[in-house]
């Protein structure tokens, strides 16, 4: 109190009450009525309140550092609070059985098993055991169902004071889910955006690049469409390696089943397995979705539309072992294989993926991506049966998008389509592309080139770098990547059924494939039925024996 200010008056001697305070804006802004308002200036208010508040959310430990304030818990439950870091967690996966990478209650996904692991081995308190949001859980890569990841990342935060932590937490993970690191990281680290690129790679028997059944919807269609637009002679130089392919299958299965079988009842078995799909398959309009087919089934023959003919549904399904005997013994040529090449390296560059994921548009400018590399490696052998690894490095992609490139380029190839026409699939318009299974799919490794080569070194810390881990990687994509891929094709035939369900599809929706391009969809409903017209005109005029197929 300053010395010249006046003494208070005793209350005893106060004359009269003091006025009433007026109802002006800072008053009403003081509390409620009846309470007496300190006297702040309007920046000491707001910073009085804000203290206030924060007080509530915060404590202070022992080296007089800030930290948040633990919830209420009940007396006798409460747990020691130890410090969370922000880390990097290298891993890797196998697909199989689970619904993709993203936690998804109530289905069993990769993150809910991994969240769990963390909360059992203490690397995250109880009190944020029931939401990964309050551990800052970011994913670089969101895998889809049943894709691999031989490298991941993810980021969030962790307690990691202790030395064995990645050990207690594969302990509670199954043999198909691992661990490599767990690495402190920049306060900030995201693992979605400070990742620079992605590469993946695909599998596939190279049998899938086998042209269609000659007695398929799909073949019939191709010929009939390259007749109308006088493109033969260019349709049969692009086939050239296999136009023979099929006419020699055929002479295998009336050579091996003459003795057993008459000749008429081959032909008949041959046309049963042309309807098996048929049935499967959609007419045109209706709703069934066109990206896939349905659920693989290795064992299913002729029983469905001939019943009561034992020894017709027998021979039909010998006949099927021979074409799947033969499939496995096929051996790309060197001029298919740079085909398939050509049609991969289409992708590279930036380009309007909006026909490669779903509801999006050509104006969307999220369906931009940039592909720095497609390539398809040297085949190898794998039980008996040829594969092709197909390399791809981008920046990112969106759902699907991988399995419809590589559905796209495998069926440009094997229906001998003019390679171009992956390019007018990226134009402002709208085609179906089928997706490939998505067994053969698996994510290589993520790429942090910025964060590695700069911020890294600059706050002292370590690099996400795979390459530490190679050795394990490696005997770990062997046993629950390289081996599920081929042991799965192997009893389920899922590459078989992908593109025998393509082939049969009844509906114009993949007759851009033939010579007719593009207008074939704008004709729509109308190309459908002319190719179905022809299919049955042709079938009428079919000789038996080899020709049919």
């Amino acid at each position: 109190m300053s010395d010249n200010a006046p003494a208070a008056a005793p209350p005893s001697q106060a004359a009269d009450p003091p006025p009433a305070a007026p109802q002006n804006k800072d008053n009403r802004r003081g509390g409620p009525r009846g309470k007496k308002r300190t006297d702040y200036g309007r920046n000491a208010y707001r910073r009085n309140k804000d203290e206030n508040h924060a007080s509530k959310r915060f404590k202070r430990d022992d080296a007089g550092e800030q930290t948040a304030a633990a919830p209420d818990v009940p007396e006798g439950e409460k747990e020691e609070r130890k410090p969370k870091r922000k880390v990097a967690v290298l891993m890797s996966y196998c697909g199989t059985g689970y619904k993709g990478m993203q936690l998804n209650p109530p289905f069993k996904t990769i993150e809910g098993d991994l969240f769990e692991a963390f909360v059992k081995a203490g690397a995250i308190s109880k009190a944020n055991s029931d939401d990964p949001k309050k551990s800052s859980l970011v994913r670089c890569a969101r895998t889809d169902k049943g894709v691999h990841a031989a490298g991941n990342v993810i980021s969030l935060k962790l307690i990691i004071e202790d030395p064995e932590v990645v050990q207690k937490i594969n302990s509670h993970l199954p043999p198909s889910i691992r661990i490599w690191d767990i690495q402190r990281t920049t306060g900030n680290f995201s693992s979605y955006q400070l990742c620079d690129s992605r590469k993946y790679e695909y599998l596939m028997p190279s049998y899938t690049l086998l042209p269609p059944h000659p007695s398929s919807f799909l073949a019939k269609a191709i010929k009939r469409y390259a007749e109308l637009e006088n493109d033969v002679e260019e349709l049969n130089k692009r086939q050239a390696d296999v136009l023979d392919w099929w006419p020699q299958v055929t002479e295998k299965v009336y050579t091996e089943l003459t003795p057993e079988f008459s000749r008429e009842e081959i032909d008949n078995a041959l046309a049963s397995l042309s309807t098996d799909w048929d049935d499967a398959s959609p007419r045109p309009n209706s709703n069934r979705n066109a990206d896939e087919p349905p659920p693989p089934n290795p064992e299913a023959d002729a029983a469905e539309t001939n019943e009561t003919n034992g020894r017709t549904v027998e021979l039909a399904k010998r006949i099927r072992q021979i074409h799947l005997r033969e499939k496995k013994a096929y051996r790309i040529s060197p001029s298919r294989l740079e085909q398939t090449r050509t049609a991969f390296a289409m992708y590279v560059g930036t380009s309007h993926f909006h026909n490669y994921t779903v509801d999006k548009t050509y104006h969307d400018k999220s369906c931009k991506r940039f592909i720095m590399s497609f390539v398809v490696a040297d085949p190898i052998v794998i039980n008996g049966v040829e594969w092709l690894a197909c390399r791809v490095h981008g920046q990112s992609f969106m759902m699907h998008q991988i399995r419809k490139m590589v559905g796209m380029a495998m069926m440009v190839v094997r229906a001998g389509c003019d390679v171009r026409r992956i390019g007018e699939t990226m134009g402002n318009v709208k085609v179906s592309i089928g997706k490939a299974p998505s067994l053969g799919l698996h994510l290589e490794y993520p790429i942090f080139n910025h964060y590695n080569n700069v911020l890294a070194p600059k706050n002292e810390r370590e690099k996400i770098d795979f390459e530490k881990f190679r050795t394990e990687i490696d005997a770990f994509k062997k046993e629950y990547i390289y081996d599920k891929i081929f042991d799965e094709e192997e009893k389920m035939h899922t590459f078989t059924n992908f593109v025998n369900f393509l082939d049969s599809y009844r509906n114009s929706t993949y007759l851009y494939l033939t010579s007719a391009g593009l207008k074939a969809l704008e004709t729509g409903q109308a190309a459908g039925d002319a190719a179905e017209a022809a299919e049955d005109s042709e079938s009428e005029a079919a000789p038996s024996g080899d020709e049919q197929g």
